[in-house]
């Protein structure tokens, strides 16, 4: 534990000295609202910041283990009167810990092997999910979870057995060319980021999403190098290795020839949105400031350009999840729903707190897994309470969240981007012509 004050410049002081600490953000909070603990609320995590900023406390156990307690959903964002910007206070803090705070081995194991190796080299992620699918798809994994295998190791390997994506059985190189043309007049061109996960769990969203940008006017360029985002790097801490593949996508998607970079994960749209800031660029003529002004959401862009509304109907019952990301992070919520409901047939069933944190939230269903699964249950019980058969998901990590509950609620709803659901009606009327 360290006992002496330790300053943190990096965290901009007129960001700490918004927060009124009013307590708006208090009902929206699901740490504080689980616990009930002031410490672990966004006003309280801003004064033991604005602490440890002025010298006045020391970086203890207890400090980083609340830091990274905070999921990182950003509602106090959108219940904030002041304008707070939470997520950049509670990121930047992290940085200042990792930076400040001796790495353990574990730690350094951990950045090389995963960060710098796995997740900067798709190629790498790929070979690492053919293992899975193999594991997945010859038994042993129905193995594992029948007779608890996996508990004979360790605890916690128990308990995020259960969270592993299914593996597509293509990715999304193998189904995709680096270049599909404009279906009719080409009105725009369009890159569109694979992912990592994206990429090797949810291929079939790519290829929707591909194709209906197609559909719709756009020149699409899926190249084959790039890489993850960067924003797996950087809520580890790692932002060298984050601008590193930042300036890699940029180079490889030629963004100035681009009209926008289309991601369809909540997560990686936020990150790249708001890159310009969180590395403190002052050039506008940089990548960062390229890939911030290019970077759109699919759904955001499809509303956009006017996407042509499906003539063949689903008719099914839809929920629809606003990932926090997407909600709080990017402020989008129409959009999706506006794709959702153009679909013939479609019913749009509101469920109740559907901007409450499914406790995905990036790797914290595994490192926080109790609070995590308590946050789900919140979540299931809401979409179960609307009938729908399909929940609507727009960001990766939470897919596989509501995917497993879906699992571990024993129920038969589906987890589908609504993307999907337009690509499928799209679908629906070239089987019927």
């Amino acid at each position: 534990m360290n006992s002496e004050p330790t300053p943190f410049p990096a965290i901009p002081d007129d960001f700490l000295r918004q927060c009124m600490h009013c307590g708006m953000c208090l009902p929206t909070c699901p740490t504080y609202v689980l616990t009930k603990r002031e410490r672990s609320s966004p006003r309280g995590r801003i004064r033991l910041i604005k602490s440890v900023a002025e010298g006045k406390l020391a970086v203890t156990a207890q400090f980083v283990e609340e830091m990274n307690f905070c999921l990182d959903c950003r509602a106090c964002e959108t219940a904030c009167p002041a304008g707070v910007k939470y997520g950049r206070i509670i990121e930047e803090t992290r940085y200042a810990i990792l930076q400040q705070k001796p790495v353990t081995f574990k730690t350094r194991i951990f950045k090389k092997i995963v960060l710098n190796s796995i997740f900067a080299k798709q190629s790498r992620l790929r070979f690492i999910a053919r293992l899975i699918r193999f594991y997945q798809r010859s038994g042993l994994e129905l193995l594992n979870l029948a007779f608890n295998l996996a508990g004979f190791f360790s605890k916690k390997l128990k308990e995020i057995s259960p969270l592993a994506p299914q593996i597509s059985k293509k990715f999304t190189a193998q189904l995709l060319p680096e270049f599909l043309p404009a279906k009719g007049v080409a009105r725009f061109k369009v890159g569109l980021l694979a992912g990592c996960v994206q990429d090797v769990a949810f291929a079939d969203v790519n290829v929707a999403t591909a194709e209906v940008l197609a559909l719709n006017g756009c020149d699409v360029y899926i190249p084959r190098q790039q890489c993850c985002c960067g924003s797996v790097a950087a809520h580890a801490g790692d932002l060298q290795q984050a601008r590193k593949q930042i300036d890699r996508n940029c180079r490889v998607f030629n963004l100035e020839k681009l009209d926008a970079l289309i991601i369809n994960a909540a997560g990686c749209g936020a990150f790249l949105k708001e890159s310009h800031e969180i590395f403190h660029s002052e050039n506008s003529d940089d990548s960062l400031a390229l890939i911030t002004a290019k970077t759109k959401d699919i759904s955001e862009f499809l509303c956009e350009i006017g996407f042509r509304k499906p003539q063949a109907a689903l008719d099914i019952e839809v929920t629809y999840h606003d990932a926090c990301h997407l909600a709080h992070g990017q402020k989008i919520r129409s959009a999706p729903r506006q794709i959702i409901q153009s679909i013939p047939g479609v019913q749009l069933v509101e469920m109740p707190e559907s901007d409450w944190c499914c406790g995905s939230a990036g790797v914290y269903n595994i490192t926080h897994t109790e609070t995590a699964n308590a946050l789900l249950e919140r979540k299931m019980k809401n979409c179960l309470s609307t009938g729908a058969r399909v929940i609507a998901s727009a960001n990766t990590g939470c897919s596989i969240q509501l995917a497993y509950g879906v699992r571990k609620y024993k129920t038969a709803m589906q987890v589908r981007h609504p993307v999907v659901l337009l690509w499928q009606a799209y679908q629906r009327e070239n089987s019927k012509a």
